[in-house]
Formats: C-alpha cells, structure tokens, sequence
C-alpha cells in the first residue's frame, strides 16, 4: 500500500499555538502572525471554536481561514465543519490607521447573543479608518447586532450567508468593491425591525453588487444615501416570498436618499412595501423603490416586479414599483416586467422626474 501524501498546511494551526482556552490560542496566534514580515494565515480546525475575549484588532496582511477550499453556511447541526461562536462585545475590530490586505474564508461565525458584533463598528463614514484590499469569502454570520460598519476601498464579500441578525448588518461606505458578484450568497433575518436595513450605504461609487438573494425581511433591503457614480446592481433579488403582512418587508426594498449615477439592472421584487407606516420614517415610503432628497442620474434596466398570481402577496395593490419625490431628477426606467400579474405602475411627484422606454402598458402617474 503506498504511504499517504505529506499533509501540508499553508499557515499557521491555531491549535498549534500553547493556550488554556481559544482566546489564548487565537491571541498567541495573531501576535506571532503580526510580527512576521509575510504574515502566515491562521488555520482553524474543522471543529467547534470559541472566541469570547475580542474585539482584536487587525493588522496588515491577516489571514484567517478554515475549511479551505469550501463555503461554510448558516446551518449548526447539518455538518458544520469549521464554526467559530463569538462572545463578547466584538471579535474584531479595525485600528485607528486602517488596515490592508487582509482575507477571512470557510468559518461559520455564530455569535453567542444578539448583541454581539462580528467587529466593532465604525461610525464615522467620512473619516474612519479605512479597510484596503479586503476579503472576506465562503464563510456565515448568524444571529449578529452587526456584521460589519466599515469604510470599504477595493474590499469583496463573496458567497457568504448571513442570518438572524439584529440589526442593521452591514454599514458600508467607500468605492471600488465588489460585494456579492459570484452568486450563492444570502441574507435573511426574523428580528430585524421595519426601521432598519440590511445593507447600507451611506456612500458607495465604482461598486458592484451582484445576485445577493435577499430576504428583507420587516426592514428594508438595502438603502443608498450618497454616490459619485457607478454604484449598480446587477440580478439582485429583494424577495419576501413565503412571508405574511406582518413578516414581508415593511416598507420600501430600496430607500434612495441622495447620490447620483446608480444602475439597477435584473434585479427582482416581491412582497416589500407591505406597509409602510411601520417604518416610522418620514416621509412615508410610497414604493417598492422609493427615491426622495436630491437623487438623480438613476437606471432601472430589466428590473422585474412580482405579482401575486403564483405566490400569495401582500403589497397593496396601488402600490407603483418605482416612486420618486419631488427633488429627484432623471429617473429612467427601461424594459421592466411585472410577471404573475405584477402592478404596472410607475409614480413621480412632479412630471418630468422618470422617463420610460420598453414599459408598454405600464402606467406613469404624477401626484
């Protein structure tokens, strides 16, 4: 019988490193790991972990994987491999200087309560430290206050599921990310309220986001406070399938607030707007997409808006797919769809605010 290969591992085993517990473990690890000139990656086993002593602080080049190669989900019982539950106030969290080149893979993040943070959030968006050529791939955020409030330059989040948070679950601001552009990547939550969002931006420019199968569920999906430009979406899904009128989105999937040059290209909506006095906002949400401030330059290319002839539906049946308020200027919307007896309705505050082209029998309403 031939001997079995060398096994190599390229890094650092955390379980390598003398420790009474994972804390001590993943401390000695990331202190050698930082002093290194080429920082190793630090290797978690295909175990249970528990990390309660953070926030730790990231350095320049950190590597932190798991099950190499594979992408870690949501689930704790069906086979999890290489889960890592968090205590605390925070596992991570970014230093006053910033940080570069950094790479996060294949660990199911579970946090230990709600109030948990995956890392510590930033709350200054235009003069925070900076996170630089970051990733963060294959890997599940389960049962977070936050994910990451960060400022992102040339970051990615790829093939990722995140769930039951409590809270808004990422705050982003920055340009030249990609967030989401691969496919099999997911976001849902139960105790998120109607006032919150899953992803924020509340400045984003030359940014992609791609397919992301996000279940807004009660709070809104995504909302967008400011761009530069080329901020666009590509196949995202806004889908409250399989929800009631009190567990679909409550207001608006997409709240638009201000920035300019933003494309939504094939992305799909269901079941978001349900009512939209929840949300407490004012002004009140008037749409599925609802754009307000002083937003211009915006897209919708091939964007389809669910009806309820196959699944049930509980947004109301005046409700347009698209408002936009006094203020905005060009909207444009192309080619859309209401498949299964979608509303076919478009709503602009003032005339002259969104221009059509390919919407035959859509309806554009002013008032």
């Amino acid at each position: 019988m031939a001997a079995a290969p060398a096994v190599q591992v390229y890094g650092v085993p955390l379980d390598g490193f003398s420790g009474a517990d994972d804390d001590a473990k993943l401390k000695a690890a990331m202190s050698y790991a930082a002093a290194q000139t080429r920082p190793p990656a630090i290797v978690l086993a295909n175990r249970a972990h528990k990390f309660d002593g953070g926030p730790y602080p990231y350095y320049d080049g950190f590597r932190l994987v798991g099950s190499l190669g594979t992408l870690e989900r949501e689930f704790s019982s069906a086979g999890p491999q290489c889960v890592a539950t968090v205590g605390g106030r925070a596992l991570f969290s970014v230093p006053s200087r910033g940080v570069k080149n950094m790479f996060v893979a294949g660990v199911q993040f579970r946090a230990a309560s709600g109030g948990v943070h995956f890392q510590t959030p930033v709350t200054d968006f235009a003069g925070g430290p900076i996170m630089q050529d970051a990733d963060f791939r294959g890997l599940a955020w389960v049962g977070f206050k936050t994910v990451m409030h960060a400022r992102h330059l040339r970051c990615g989040i790829e093939r990722v599921y995140v769930n039951n948070g409590t809270d808004t679950q990422f705050k982003l601001a920055g340009s030249d990310n990609c967030y989401f552009v691969e496919g099999k990547s997911f976001m849902s939550a139960h105790a998120l309220k109607a006032s919150m969002f899953y992803l924020w931006f509340p400045h984003m420019s030359r940014t992609q986001v791609g397919p992301l199968y996000l279940t807004p569920e009660v709070a809104t999906g995504v909302r967008v406070d400011g761009s530069y430009g080329n901020l666009v979406f590509t196949g995202t899904l806004f889908d409250c399938t399989g929800r009631t009128a009190s567990t679909a989105c409550q207001g608006a999937a997409v709240l638009i607030t201000g920035g300019k040059g933003m494309v939504f290209r094939d992305c799909w909506f269901f079941n978001n707007a349900v009512n939209p006095a929840a949300t407490g906002r004012s002004p009140r949400d008037r749409g599925q997409v609802f754009i307000r401030g002083s937003a211009s330059e915006i897209l919708f290319d091939g964007c389809q808006f669910n009806g309820g002839a196959a699944q049930k539906m509980y947004t109301p049946s005046d409700t347009p797919a698209i408002y936009a308020a006094t203020g905005v200027t060009r909207v444009k919307v192309a080619n859309p769809l209401a498949p299964n007896n979608g509303v076919r309705l478009l709503h602009h505050q003032s005339a002259g605010i969104i221009t059509t082209s390919g919407a035959d029998g859509w309806t554009l309403k002013v008032g």
